[in-house]
């Protein structure tokens, strides 16, 4: 049994080896994906498609993988050549081999891990290689996956895990192993060489900020560029170049608020205009989650915006319907935080069911957690969205160029 306890970084990809000084910021072009849609665009797409992919460098010599840049969970992952599940398969890409690569050391560990929407993986975990934007970390914690369920397609499969740790340096699997108690899911850091978390350590960096940037409906950070990336990825500072007017920041939850206050904040009040003016309980948490396209939050409180709206649940779809020229008509989704309003115009949020675009579906589903919401895509792609693990805050701003979002700052609400 392992006696050295490992952090299970909450981002595996933004590290270097080296301590030297660079300030330079790093990036990964990103390309976004529909739900629906056949895969990765390189053209420029609307926001209706939610995921950012991205490209990492796993092992030695380097095996390449698309993967999802997800804010919301802490283990990174890929399928191995042991997955035979369907979304393995299916994939089209060559998994993941650990004969294959120099650096692959056994842990000789299992864990199950479970997502929302009845994604699920099985991975054995591995200190390994792992590069993304040209930043390399040896000895990283990392899955590889020998059973899949609803993740991915023939476009991306995998996991690089942004988000999920703890204050204490640790971070929870997710997992629903029944045989591993709650400290055994966890990762700590050690002093054998293993890479410390790079939201303390930088890593060569010049700061612990990390972000992700989409275009807009005129192009790429406004202007209109052939054959450019969708979306970037970028470590290591703010790039003031690709935002218009100031950054909102956004603090995390104090601890007493649960075991991961990354990447979440308090949220008081959810408004559709006049039609729905909705209180949030004491307490209740709004994370920022690039894990999926939807925003999710407590099934009555969505069912009520629904019901101010006329929407009709469709079972088939699990999506709620309306007909499209009255979505045209409803007034702005606004999301109100301490110090800030967020609102969206309802082109949005809702989405066109067909063709003919007669009905429509929103991008608002329910959960089954009493007190967060979960700003997904639909919320997330409108904005420069900044992770800043040093000052314990989340910042959004407007892309350059025309955005249909707005954000304004208001009076504070005193803490309980």
């Amino acid at each position: 049994m392992l006696n050295k306890y490992l952090l299970l970084l909450a981002s595996l990809g933004v590290f270097s080896a080296s301590t030297q000084a660079d300030d330079i910021l790093r990036r990964v072009p990103m390309y976004r994906r529909s739900n629906t849609g056949p895969g990765i665009k390189n053209e420029p797409m609307t926001f209706d498609n939610g995921l950012l992919v991205g490209t990492v460098k796993i092992g030695s010599p380097p095996q390449d993988f698309s993967v999802m840049f997800d804010t919301s969970s802490s283990l990174s992952w890929v399928p191995s050549t042991k997955c035979h599940s369907s979304s393995c398969r299916d994939y089209g890409h060559t998994p993941y081999d650990v004969e294959g690569s120099t650096t692959a050391f056994s842990l000789d560990e299992k864990r199950s891990i479970r997502f929302d929407d009845e994604k699920c993986v099985d991975v054995e975990l591995y200190t390994e290689s792992l590069t993304v934007a040209g930043l390399t970390v040896e000895n990283q914690l990392f899955g590889a996956a020998y059973s899949v369920s609803n993740i991915g397609d023939d476009a991306y499969i995998g996991y690089l895990g942004l988000g999920g740790f703890t204050e204490d340096g640790s971070a929870n699997f997710n997992a629903t192993d029944k045989n591993a108690n709650s400290l055994q899911r966890r990762a700590f850091v050690n002093s054998n060489g293993f890479a410390q978390n790079a939201f303390q350590s930088n890593y060569g960096q010049g700061s612990q900020q990390f972000g992700m940037v989409t275009n807009n409906q005129n192009g790429f950070y406004g202007k209109k560029r052939w054959n450019t990336p969708e979306a970037e990825f970028i470590f290591g500072g703010i790039d003031h170049s690709v935002y218009d007017g100031k950054i909102a920041y956004f603090s995390l939850p104090t601890c007493d608020y649960g075991a991961s206050p990354y990447w979440k904040t308090r949220m008081n009040c959810v408004k559709l205009g006049h039609l729905v003016d909705i209180k949030l309980a004491h307490k209740s948490l709004a994370s920022f989650s690039s894990n999926g396209n939807f925003i999710t939050g407590p099934e009555r409180q969505v069912e009520l915006l629904h019901q101010g709206i006329g929407a009709q649940w469709d079972q088939e779809s699990n999506t709620y319907h309306i007909k499209c020229c009255e979505g045209e008509k409803l007034p702005d989704l606004t999301f109100t935080f301490d110090h800030y309003q967020v609102s969206l115009p309802s082109s949005l949020w809702i989405k066109e069911n067909d063709e003919e675009g007669e009905m429509c579906h929103t991008l608002l589903v329910g959960n089954r957690n009493e007190k967060e919401w979960s700003l997904g895509g639909a919320f997330l792609n409108n904005f420069y969205h900044i992770y800043d693990q040093s000052n314990l805050k989340v910042g959004l701003a407007l892309p350059k160029g025309e955005s249909k979002a707005q954000i304004k700052k208001i009076g504070s609400r005193n803490k309980n």
